[in-house]
């Protein structure tokens, strides 16, 4: 690709840290809808990149004496240094036009890579590729796998190639990327009318060979909801080295490598990326998790047993599990779309592949919270709220709740999670917050990549274990004028996974319907 040369312009915002401001007429836009307000407590907005409306997912690779920043989303790849946090410099773009393939509509949007990976050693970078990508539409070929790129040099990427597999939502390394786990829902021809129970498996990806990567015709994590098929979402390895799939059923963990028990045939063998043997895990119950539909998950052990909640003998460290619901039901996430920690306890005898509808398995729930019953929640009935992708650090999980915003929350009492600080600004879609050094790094779908700071007021919350008492307040927002706000998103449900991935209405669509 042709190297292009500039700077993001930071904007900066004022909005530090302030939970009240003065009223401020409320104006409606032109489709009919009040801006949300604005709220905020103990974050600082440092900078902003508005080229990124549409960001989904973004890691990150250290070169050398320089800091990358890779940015999925609908437009496809682009990089930024962001060596100094507060000022990411723009290096490349991988266009979506370079990532279609024959038969695509190179002015639809790509989709969707929900959690961009990469291979810090390789340097390479894959993007998963969904059914929907470039306007596919059901009943016609509609090609899915993961695009394989170099980014030896990240201002100059490279497309390597295109591994074509039975699905294309999520891809994660495996055994320090040598194979990939691909997740999703997987288009299993099937009359069942649950759409989610069309699918269930992981497919694997052999890639020693980047530029020949191998999709095995072996399959991982079957029979995951109670003994009967479902949906697969994502993938997450933690400290130890054991993979978590989270999806329709909850989220179970697998060994692969080294010499384990295979609890299902009491034998010890050697786990492998292609075979490898359950560890613990399962599904929270009913009443915490009606949907049993986990979106993602992280088990504080090893090195980042310091960034989960303080173990203790009643909750040792390893023992507990934070997974998300993703469910759309309830628009301020009171009833379904929350957070749950659960303890494994009980499950590392292969219980939850045991089970069956008739003998179903859960985890023990050890804390809970949501949105609902905190102050500064957006009400419904059509506010845009659920659980979504969450990073941790410090024993502070950031966490987004699409239109309800970033929390973050202090969990080193895994029983009583609170809140100690809150990012909520005008026009906000939340998908996904990541700590990198002293900042997060959200990727919020309406408004781009933002880099925030906690402020010394979220850490002293956190010592005193106070919860933060939030404000809706009018937006005091500088970098858009208040005669002009910004619009909420008109969000509306993938043709596969519904709301469980919403995809945005009308624009750029041609014909007016819901579009990648």
């Amino acid at each position: 690709m042709k190297v292009l040369a500039g700077a993001v312009v930071a904007l900066m915002i004022g909005f530090a840290g302030q939970s009240t401001a003065s009223a401020a007429p409320v104006v409606v836009t032109d489709d009919g809808k009040a801006p949300l307000p604005a709220a905020a407590k103990n974050v600082e907005l440092r900078a902003a990149i508005p080229e990124t409306e549409g960001a989904i997912s973004i890691n990150f690779v250290q070169y050398r004496h320089r800091d990358v920043m890779f940015v999925s989303g609908t437009w496809g790849l682009k990089t930024y240094d962001v060596t100094d946090t507060d000022h990411p410099k723009f290096l490349d773009h991988l266009t979506k036009q370079e990532l279609a393939l024959p038969g695509d509509d190179p002015a639809q949007r790509f989709w969707e890579n929900e959690d961009v990976t990469v291979d810090a050693k390789r340097k390479l970078v894959f993007l998963a590729r969904e059914r929907s990508a470039f306007g596919r539409k059901p009943g016609n070929e509609r090609p899915t796998g993961v695009y394989l790129i170099s980014a030896a040099d990240p201002a100059n990427l490279e497309l390597l190639n295109f591994a074509p597999m039975g699905t294309g939502h999520i891809t994660t390394c495996i055994n320090d990327c040598q194979y990939l786990w691909t997740t999703g829902y997987d288009g299993t021809p099937s009359t069942d009318p649950d759409t989610y129970r069309r699918s269930g498996k992981v497919f694997v990806t052999d890639i020693r060979d980047p530029r020949n990567p191998k999709t095995l015709p072996t399959y991982v994590d079957l029979n995951r909801n109670q003994g009967e098929t479902h949906m697969t979402h994502d993938v997450q390895v933690d400290g130890a080295g054991v993979a978590w799939v989270a999806g329709t059923g909850g989220t179970r963990g697998y060994w692969t490598r080294g010499w384990h028990r295979d609890p299902l045939t009491d034998r010890w063998r050697e786990a492998t990326a292609v075979d490898p043997i359950p560890y613990a895990g399962g599904a929270a119950p009913k009443l915490d998790m009606p949907t049993s539909f986990s979106h993602n998950s992280f088990r504080p052990v090893g090195r980042t047993v310091v960034d989960g909640p303080r173990p203790t003998p009643e909750h040792p460290a390893g023992s507990l599990l934070l997974h998300t619901e993703e469910a759309f039901e309830s628009a301020t996430c009171k009833d379904q779309g929350r957070f749950v920690i659960s303890s494994l306890e009980g499950s590392t005898d292969g219980e939850s592949w045991r089970a069956s509808p008739d003998k179903p398995f859960t985890l023990k729930t050890v804390g809970i919270w949501s949105p609902d019953d905190q102050e500064g929640t957006l009400p419904g009935p059509d506010v845009f709220c659920s659980a979504h992708y969450f990073d941790v650090q410090k024993r502070v999980v950031a966490y987004s709740w699409y239109e309800q915003g970033t929390r973050f929350l202090d969990i080193t009492d895994p029983t009583k999670p609170i809140q100690i600080a809150y990012w909520r600004p005008e026009g906000a879609v939340s998908w996904a917050p990541y700590f990198h050094r002293d900042r997060v790094f959200l990727a919020d779908y309406g408004r781009g990549v933002e880099v925030l700071k906690l402020s010394k007021d979220a850490y002293d919350a956190q010592e005193t274990h106070t919860n933060v008492q939030l404000k809706t307040t009018a937006n005091p927002e500088s970098a858009r004028p208040a005669e002009s706000p910004r619009k909420r998103l008109p969000l509306a449900p993938d043709p596969d996974y519904g709301y469980a991935c919403p995809m945005l209405f009308g624009r750029g669509c041609g014909d007016g319907s819901a579009c990648c």
